[in-house]
């Protein structure tokens, strides 16, 4: 059965939110300017973190569907933790969050992380242990979920 909600629509869905939190709850625009500039940097952070995950799946020459993956893939970030393009999608959110300043947007940055921790993660942990079987098991104890 094919997903049709996959964590980029909840990345889209996420960013909306953001903004309109900032536009609908003025009062609850607390990080005031320059430090709300400092979520270009948690941005930046995050465009990069899925940028590299993205550069060693072009490098193995595989696919980010589980099901049709070719290789396992363990250097680089994946080396630190299971999911960095979650992180980097997380903090993406995030740092646009803190530079739209509102309190409410950077809640909704923390529930797109319990969003993909509790629906998307676990079945994808499954799917990968069906495909790869001990050596993804191998992986799972030496490698962290998060950082």
């Amino acid at each position: 059965m094919k997903r049709f909600v996959i964590p980029p629509v909840f990345v889209v869905i996420t960013f909306c939110l953001i903004v309109l939190f900032h536009f609908a709850y003025k009062e609850f625009n607390l990080i005031s300017f320059p430090y709300n500039l400092s979520g270009l940097a948690i941005t930046f952070t995050g465009f990069t973190i899925m940028g590299k995950s993205r550069d060693l799946f072009k490098k193995q020459q595989t696919t980010l569907d589980i099901k049709e993956s070719t290789a396992l893939i363990t250097e680089g970030v994946f080396s630190r933790t299971r999911n960095p393009m979650y992180i980097g999608m997380f903090l993406l959110l995030l740092g646009i969050a803190v530079c739209f300043m509102n309190l409410f947007s950077i809640l909704a940055a923390f529930c797109f992380l319990g969003i993909i921790r509790i629906v998307f993660i676990p079945k994808e942990e499954r799917l990968l242990t069906s495909v790869f079987k001990q050596d993804y098991l191998d992986y799972k104890n030496k490698v962290r979920r998060w950082i």
